[in-house]
Order: structure tokens, then C-alpha cells, then sequence
């Protein structure tokens, strides 16, 4: 799909799925009348930019008279069964409604970066929403777009519609999938059924948002790593209503937990099997406040404003990053074999480090034991957010980090982007390969044989044994299957 130029498209067309053999597919789809509404208005500003023409339409909107909503509600009033939206959209402005269309269209970009943003990052979700739905998602959010854009600071010339929109749809889109997934699991787990379902990050989340310090969150997501590893449930029984653990499981978690952290060097005194149960409790509680109240309805985002629009929300905003883009293709090279090796392993390619100590113990002797992994990834990712943030500073030089939340919000950009380019090594590398077997005429079997060339070739780049990633086959079957789908299988 190709990306618009110019502002005639840029404010006239809309994004249409397509269905080609049983794929959908992006397109673009002209709107005739904005079409000319827009070529007219841009023939008496012929050197203004899209972000002066987005004021211009979200201005046309917010200069709607008090007088005329006032009449509305009152009209509404007295006819009960008339729409709200329905009835204030019959007493608006033409200009209004193009107005309207018109930003609608400017942010259909907005909508499919907000749906690729969301679909990478609630894969972890049991009921996988395809990028389509996504994608629909993202534009009930930006209708109407006054609301949308309630809080925007037309005076503010500092910050641009589309990285405000951007923030506001992100959170559209994880409220609506929050309420609708997550607060129902919440309700069909039992109280370890819940722990084993998170992720890391979720546990890290839900922790932090409960008001527990770092050093606590550590440490309770060690405990919580370490009943995930003890605590299995059979098979009949499944995760989903997982009774609490016996007293003997409760002392070997905490046999675990005391070892991992003599092992890490946490100053931490040995604790019994009822402590560890306590930790657990706290997760337990934390988890299901985080799957219920992780999300606000969009009315109640009063926080969503862009008065303090800074350098450093651009740097976490824009779309294209071609200089931070460079800036961590330059650190993740920077960093030793090792580390280049194990984040392609854990970003690129999504394995546990349980998974990663087994394909990496036959090459190194000092990584034999996930928190052998555990540690060194610790290491790396604290000096290539030192570096990134002391290189950051060199292209925004206004930036300023006030507090750890701030630091946080870097290490999260930072954490996305380093995924995005281990992901794309791997990428760099199915490419490579289909290449090769178009040019020798392999093309028909490319499903086939893709997966076992992959893996070869991985294991080849990363100097590991042959077989090394025997144990984690199905994993990169994933990788290349959700390839094929995004690249070739139209």
C-alpha cells in the first residue's frame, strides 16, 4: 500500500480492506465531493502544510456556537427517541460536517499506525485480533474527531494534530480491548489460574500501577517467575481454574526464589513458604485491579492534553523514526556478539529465556541457566538505555528527564525499537532466502522449505551448533508463517 502525497489525497481518501484470496488488503478510496471541497480551499492556500490544514478543519469544528448546541439538546429533550449524535450532526454546518470528514480522512495513516502499534503488542492476548479489526477499532476512536480532539491546543504551535492523535487512538484502542478481553478473563480465572496466564509485562505493569517500588516489583516478579516454573498444572485441569498450591509446592517456590536471589545478588533475607504465599497474594490482587482498571473511557482523559508537549513526545511519537532508527541500529551493533545474539534471540525472534539458555548453553558456558540469561539481558539493556539516552540528548537537545517516569517512557520507545530491528534481521534473512529460491526456481515449495532454511541460516549467523534451535522449531515456524502471511501469501 502506498503512502499519500500531497494534501488533496491526504484529506480526501479513506482506507478500504480488500478481499483477495481470502486476504484482506489495504486500499485507498477517493471521497468525490472532499475531493473537490479540498482542491478549491487549497487553490487560495497553495503553500500551506497538511498540519495548517488540520487546524483549519479541527478550528472550523470547535468554532461551533454554544447557541446552536444549546438548541439541540433541547430539541432533544422534547423528542426522546431522537439519536443524541444523530440529531447534533442534522443541526451542524455543511462546512462543519466536511470539516469533520475531512479530518477524518487526514487520520486514516494514524488509524493503521495505531492497529500495527496494537497488534504487535496484545499478541499476548488469548483471542488474537486480526490487524483488520484493529484497524476498524482505531476509526470508531477518531469518530467524531472533536472528541477526539477535545483537548488539543490550537495556540499551542509547538505539537502537531497527528502526534496527539496518535497518543489519543493508541489509548482508544487498548481501552477497547482491555474491556472486552481482558476484564472478562479477569472474572474466569481463579486466583493462580490468573498469575499463570500474565506475562512478564503485564505482572511488571500491574505491579508498578499498584504503587510498588522497583525494588519490590523485582522482586515479587522473581517470586512470580519462580511458581510459573514449579507450579505446572496437568493437563485435565489446565490453567484456567488452578486450585492454590500445597504447602510443599509453596516451599519449594520459596526454595527457588531464596536461591535466584542468592544467585542475583539481591540483599535479600531468605523467606518461608508462607511469605512467598504473601508475595503471591499481592500479585494475585495487583493482576486483577490491572485487568479491570487498565483502561478510561475517552471523556474521562483530562490528562490527555499537550500543553507539555515536548521534544521527548515527538521522540516517542512520529512514525518515522529515521534518526532514532539509525541511533539504535548503531548501539545494538556497538554491543558485544553475545548480547547482539541474545536480543535477536529474545526481541527478534520472541523466546523465553528458559529457551534461550538451552539453544545458547552448548556456546557459552556462562549461560546455562535462565537467570544466567536473566542477568546478562538486565546488563545489556542498562547500557543501551545509558547510551541511548546520552545519544538522544545529542538530536533533542531540549529534552529533559525530570523523573523515572520519564526514563521509563524512553526505555519503552527504546524497547520497541530494538524489537523492530532484531524482528527485521530476522526478516533481512527469510528475504535473503526467497530470493535465492525464485532465482533457482524453488518458488513452489517456497512454504516448505522456508522454515528449514531459516533456521539453518540463523544458526549459521549466530555461530551456534547445528540443531541448536532443534527445541525451539515451532517458535520459528510462528516467525515465518506470520511472514509469508504479511509479505506473500496474497
Amino acid at each position: 500500500m502506498k503512502k499519500r502525497e500531497g494534501i488533496i489525497q491526504q484529506f480526501s481518501t479513506f482506507l478500504s480492506l480488500r478481499n483477495e484470496s481470502k486476504t484482506f488488503n489495504f486500499m485507498w478510496k477517493a471521497d468525490v465531493v472532499l475531493e473537490r471541497h479540498i482542491s478549491s480551499l487549497v487553490q487560495s492556500e497553495p503553500d500551506e502544510k497538511k498540519e495548517y490544514w488540520a487546524r483549519y478543519f479541527l478550528k472550523t469544528l470547535k468554532e461551533i456556537s454554544q447557541e446552536e448546541l444549546i438548541k439541540v439538546c433541547l430539541e432533544v429533550e422534547e423528542k426522546e427517541r431522537i439519536d443524541v449524535s444523530k440529531a447534533s450532526s442534522e443541526k451542524l454546518s455543511k462546512s462543519s460536517l466536511k470539516a469533520e470528514q475531512h479530518l477524518c480522512a487526514y487520520l486514516q495513516e494514524t488509524c493503521l499506525w495505531a492497529a500495527r502499534k496494537s497488534y504487535q503488542r496484545f499478541k499476548f492476548i488469548q483471542h488474537k485480533y486480526s490487524l483488520e479489526e484493529y484497524f476498524q477499532i482505531a476509526n470508531s476512536g477518531i469518530y467524531p474527531p472533536a472528541k477526539l480532539l477535545k483537548n488539543f491546543n490550537l495556540n499551542y504551535a509547538q505539537t502537531n494534530i497527528e502526534g496527539y492523535a496518535k497518543t489519543a487512538v493508541i489509548r482508544f484502542i487498548s481501552n477497547t480491548i482491555y474491556q472486552k478481553d481482558l476484564e472478562g478473563k479477569r472474572e474466569k480465572f481463579s486466583n493462580y489460574g490468573l498469575l499463570k496466564d500474565l506475562t512478564k509485562k503485564e505482572i511488571q505493569e500491574a505491579l508498578t500501577i499498584k504503587g510498588i517500588n522497583q525494588n519490590r516489583v523485582n522482586l515479587y516478579c522473581l517470586a512470580w517467575q519462580c511458581l510459573d516454573e514449579i507450579y505446572k498444572p496437568n493437563q485435565k485441569q489446565g490453567n484456567r481454574s488452578l486450585e492454590t498450591p500445597s504447602t510443599e509446592c509453596f516451599q519449594k517456590i520459596a526454595s527457588l526464589y531464596n536461591e535466584r536471589c542468592n544467585q542475583l545478588g539481591y540483599l535479600e533475607a531468605p523467606v518461608s513458604k508462607d511469605r512467598i504465599q504473601e508475595i503471591l497474594e499481592i500479585c494475585i490482587q495487583a493482576a486483577r485491579d490491572y485487568r479491570t482498571k487498565h483502561f478510561l473511557p475517552l471523556e474521562d482523559y483530562n490528562n490527555l492534553t499537550d500543553s507539555q508537549n515536548t521534544a521527548l513526545d515527538n521522540l516517542v511519537q512520529e512514525e518515522e523514526w529515521q534518526q532514532v532508527s539509525s541511533l539504535v541500529s548503531n548501539l545494538f551493533s556497538a554491543i558485544p556478539e553475545t548480547g547482539q545474539i541474545m536480543l535477536r534471540l529474545w526481541l527478534g525472534l520472541n523466546l523465553t529465556q528458559t529457551e534461550m539458555a538451552i539453544v545458547l548453553q552448548n556456546k557459552y558456558s556462562e549461560l546455562q541457566k535462565q537467570y544466567q540469561v536473566a542477568r546478562q539481558l538486565a546488563r545489556y539493556n542498562k547500557v543501551l538505555l545509558k547510551d541511548f539516552i546520552n545519544e538522544a540528548k545529542k538530536i533533542y537537545p531540549e529534552i529533559c528527564l525530570n523523573d523515572d517516569k520519564d526514563i521509563e517512557i524512553i526505555k519503552t520507545s527504546l524497547d520497541e525499537c530494538l524489537q523492530s530491528h532484531c524482528q527485521q534481521l530476522s526478516k533481512n534473512v527469510l528475504n535473503k532466502i526467497t530470493q535465492k529460491l525464485q532465482s533457482e526456481g524453488q518458488i513452489s515449495s517456497l512454504k516448505y522449505t522456508l522454515k528449514e532454511a531459516f533456521i539453518t541460516q540463523i544458526e549459521i549467523d549466530m555461530s551456534l551448533p547445528t540443531d541448536s534451535l532443534a527445541t525451539v522449531s515451532n517458535k520459528l515456524a510462528d516467525f515465518v508463517e506470520e511472514w509469508l502471511k504479511d509479505n506473500f501469501l496474497n
